[in-house]
């Protein structure tokens, strides 16, 4: 969870500003864009991971009484132009009450598109910088020399920056492949193999973090009534991609009988009830040893069918969720829910409405 405004702050009273700052490499283009609206989202299932939409009035001034600024990029270098600039979005939360101020950083978001209604608005959309590694093909064909961690950092785009969950422990790369062309590829596969998560932080840098445990544990809990933050949270499922079964094998020849498999064998999904067997196959020759297979099989199952029993809450908005909370769902006289959120919708501005998020229960 990002660091913010405790949660009695967000149900009371309180104000609610963004503040998005343009950048083109090291150089400030605009120290404040001022938006009308606009929304993050963020799916574990997306590769981006979180995506912004925002818009601008084309004709604006950056702060109150400031001079009025044509925001269309006219150049290469204009503020919203889609050549390099990225986007710094926080969200800035006031108390009414004691006036104390909280700012909570969201993320960095390359620029994809904007688009000029001819009617005094500018629409923008942007991508986490995930986007590098999956437009940032490799020139030539490499086989590895080192080590999971050091062939990520080898493998990331020039000045793109990398960090590493602690309970991952490193390991050799097996010599005898080579690395597609395609970067991303080559990274999930390395998560895959792992088993890791690959994620984005507030800075845009790639985060590699342990799979999630088995339980969660809340760092959160949303509930309704006085003092609440919580609106509503009606229930849905989906059997789209929840695969209840996976079978992770070595592709390398000097591992050919490598072979990992995870299965649900207790509740509605069961391989040995009605549901069926819904089956993943996955292989790589970074699999190794049997254990290695396991893991890997029994992280690929759980992030299956985490997002396909999602139930959707809706909030008060709140800046300080990210992708993986753990978190307590209370409502009425309903029995109490926990799970991790595998998506969200974040309003921009206090217009823009309450705030979605998906929470994945366990299986």
């Amino acid at each position: 969870m990002r660091a913010g405004a405790p949660a009695e702050v967000l149900a009371g009273a309180c104000l609610w500003r963004p503040r998005v700052t343009s950048w083109l490499g090291g150089r400030l283009l605009a120290a404040q864009v001022p938006i009308l609206g606009g929304k993050v989202t963020a799916k574990t299932t997306d590769d981006v991971l979180e995506q912004l939409t925002l818009t601008v009035a084309r004709m604006s001034a950056p702060e109150a009484g400031g001079d009025v600024v044509d925001w269309r990029p006219t150049s290469t270098d204009a503020p919203l132009a889609r050549f390099g600039q990225t986007l710094d979005v926080s969200i800035i939360l006031t108390s009414v009450i004691t006036g104390q101020v909280w700012e909570t950083r969201i993320g960095r978001y390359q620029i994809k598109d904007w688009d000029d209604d001819d009617a005094g608005l500018i629409t923008v959309k942007g991508e986490s910088l995930i986007a590098r590694p999956r437009d940032d093909k490799l020139r030539t064909l490499s086989s590895p020399s080192g080590t999971f961690m050091s062939e990520v950092r080898r493998l990331l785009p020039p000045g793109m920056g990398v960090s590493f969950d602690t309970r991952l422990v490193d390991r050799t790369v097996p010599q005898s492949m080579s690395w597609s062309t395609d970067r991303w590829k080559n990274l999930t596969e390395i998560a895959a193999a792992w088993p890791a998560l690959i994620r984005v932080d507030e800075w845009g840098q790639l985060v590699f973090r342990a799979p999630l445990p088995a339980v969660p544990v809340p760092v959160l809990t949303l509930r309704d009534g006085e003092s609440g933050t919580l609106i509503s949270a009606p229930r849905a499922d989906s059997r789209a991609d929840a695969y209840n079964l996976v079978i992770a094998t070595s592709s390398s020849t000097d591992a050919a009988d490598v072979q990992g498999i995870a299965a649900v064998t207790a509740g509605p999904m069961s391989i040995n009830g009605p549901y069926g067997a819904v089956v993943k196959e996955w292989s790589s020759p970074l699999l190794e040893t049997q254990s290695q297979a396991n893991a890997s099989a029994a992280t690929m199952l759980a992030n299956s069918i985490r997002p396909a029993q999602s139930v959707p809450v809706t909030i008060a908005p709140d800046p300080r969720i990210q992708l993986d909370d753990a978190v307590a769902v209370l409502r009425g006289e309903d029995a109490p829910m926990w799970g991790w959120v595998t998506g969200y919708e974040m309003p921009l501005t206090a217009k823009d409405g309450a705030m979605r998020i998906d929470v994945g229960t366990p299986s």
